[in-house]
């Protein structure tokens, strides 16, 4: 018989979570942000069958206008073992239905493509999280990890970084202003779209027990930087960026690797560089790995009758303002 019990304190959520591999996005930080800095509430149930846990998952909620009552989305969610999830996913989708009268639940677990086969009730939708990324895995040693970066020029631009200097250790609060003058440097550069700032000032408090930031140095010259929340599970890139200064003494190479060491030496299984586009820092990610990862995407399970009407509404609302 499966149990639903929801958990209300941080500690022991996270604990579940560190225990289980969940994904940081899984954690109650992450939950906690997107409560603090929109119209998000995070939920966070724990599935038990039998007296023993299957599996849980952080739910964020957000209230619909009437009469369509809520949309759940399990970022990187459910937290279960690969052959467990597909049941916990129907499991986390039936307590949304019962318990909040959701419309549709969204997950998008990083489990790779062709591994995980959901039921017939569950779609392919719209993506939140890019599926197609580039992964590290963290469990061989530091020295088989730099000798498998796939390219050269990479692990001799880390060297290259170190020896002139370059300096990287973790960011506090106090470093916010350079990181953000940093972040905004390079959005224009690459031209695209920040949050405003007070969501990484936020995301720095409400995520603390999974952040790792970091930030790269020269002659106290903050040249970079690199975001990073961590479980056991993952380290998952959020946010960076490079001055010009950065990129001529290759303080983003040795940044990175820094991040990497940092992520294996805290217990991460794997280094997600979060997201594959076309060119630009893309390509920069696809110094360190063989070939892209590829997840299985974003998929939603309807749970009411007016799904598709909110669906259809959506759709147009986005095809006459976007």
């Amino acid at each position: 018989m499966t149990e639903f019990r929801e958990v209300t304190s941080a500690e022991d959520w996270d604990a579940l979570v560190e225990e289980r591999g969940g994904h940081p996005m899984q954690a109650w930080g992450w939950g906690e942000l997107k409560e603090r800095t929109g119209s998000w509430t995070a939920r966070r149930i724990v599935i038990e069958r039998d007296g023993c846990v299957d599996g849980a998952c952080q739910v964020l909620v957000r209230k619909l206008p009437w009469p369509f009552g809520h949309i759940c989305y399990a970022p990187r969610g459910p937290v279960a073992s690969p052959d467990r999830l597909p049941e916990v996913a129907d499991a986390v989708a039936e307590w949304c239905r019962e318990s909040l009268s959701a419309v549709s639940l969204k997950i998008d677990p990083a489990v790779r493509e062709g591994e995980l086969s959901l039921g017939a009730r569950w779609e392919r939708s719209e993506k939140v999280l890019l599926p197609r990324t580039a992964a590290i895995d963290l469990t061989p040693t530091e020295d088989e990890i730099m000798a498998g970066l796939h390219s050269k020029k990479a692990r001799q631009y880390i060297r290259k970084a170190a020896r002139s200097g370059v300096t990287v250790r973790r960011a506090t609060e106090a470093d916010l202003d350079a990181i953000l003058d940093i972040y905004h440097h390079t959005a224009d550069t690459d031209e695209f779209a920040l949050h405003p700032d007070e969501y990484y000032r936020t995301a720095m408090s409400a995520c603390d027990d999974v952040n790792q930031v970091f930030v790269a140095e020269f002659e106290g010259r903050a040249l970079a930087f690199l975001w990073n929340v961590a479980t056991s599970g993952t380290a998952f890139e959020l946010w960076g960026g490079v001055t010009d200064e950065g990129k001529r003494l290759r303080a983003n190479y040795l940044l990175k690797w820094e991040a990497i060491v940092t992520a294996k030496r805290g217990g991460s299984r794997l280094y997600d560089l979060n997201g594959l586009l076309e060119g630009g820092v893309s390509t920069f990610k696809m110094l360190f790995v063989d070939e892209p990862t590829v997840w299985v995407g974003s998929f939603d399970r309807p749970l009411s009758p007016l799904y598709r009407v909110w669906d259809a509404a959506l759709k147009l609302y986005r095809k006459l303002f976007k």
